[in-house]
């Protein structure tokens, strides 16, 4: 899947989860992004790799799992996953011990419930209220959510960030599915004897969210 079909498939179920908790849908595109590979890797429309855990529906959680490797960084030698790869942990160059795992994620029967899942834990989780008091940024959200401890992998912020504006070109250059840029022709029509003369051409986008 291309960077852009990504965009134009999950664009309203970002929107849609954005109404609902607040959580920025530019921020959960790219973390979407990352965690599946640009929608290349999300069996069971896993995009967020959102791990069983304590068995909590945020808003979108049927109950259903699925045991999938996965890459995770601890600062100790010795944390326990129902799998370890052999050979694994292995000292990483920032300093961190990195495993490779079998681990249980979450399943959704349709990416929309995956994203409302997602939105719910951060927006009702107290560790990224911080994060959820600046939500009218999506840069500045996605810094306290680094801050807050969501990822361990190394230069996730930059990382996510990156991500955001990417999508962020991809929905300013080629709009958004259901969301196109249009353009109307003419503006004004002025009727001088047989001829009719064009004044100017406007070009806008519209946003429609269904």
């Amino acid at each position: 899947m291309s960077k852009e079909n990504f965009v134009q498939k999950y664009y309203k179920h970002a929107k849609k989860a954005e109404r609902k908790t607040g959580v920025p849908a530019l921020f959960a595109l790219a973390q979407s992004a990352l965690e599946s590979g640009w929608g290349k890797h999300s069996p069971g429309n896993m995009l967020f790799g959102m791990k069983a855990g304590s068995g909590q529906n945020y808003g979108g959680w049927t109950g259903e799992e699925q045991l999938v490797a996965t890459i995770e960084y601890s600062s100790k030698p010795s944390v326990n996953f129902p799998f370890i790869f052999p050979g694994y942990p292995v000292m990483s160059t920032v300093g961190k011990w990195k495993y490779k795992i079998k681990d249980y994620f979450r399943a959704y029967p349709t990416p929309l419930h995956a994203f409302l899942d997602w939105a719910g834990l951060l927006s009702k989780s107290s560790r990224y209220q911080q994060a959820m008091r600046n939500k009218g940024d999506p840069y500045r959200f996605a810094e306290e959510v680094a801050q807050a401890g969501y990822a361990t992998a190394p230069g996730y912020a930059d990382k996510v960030k990156g991500v955001m504006n990417d999508i962020a070109t991809i929905i300013k250059t080629k709009g958004t599915k259901g969301n196109p840029w249009k353009v109307i022709l003419p503006v004004a029509i002025l009727v001088v004897g047989t001829g009719l003369i064009i004044y100017g051409v406007v070009q806008y986008r519209k946003e429609t969210i269904k």
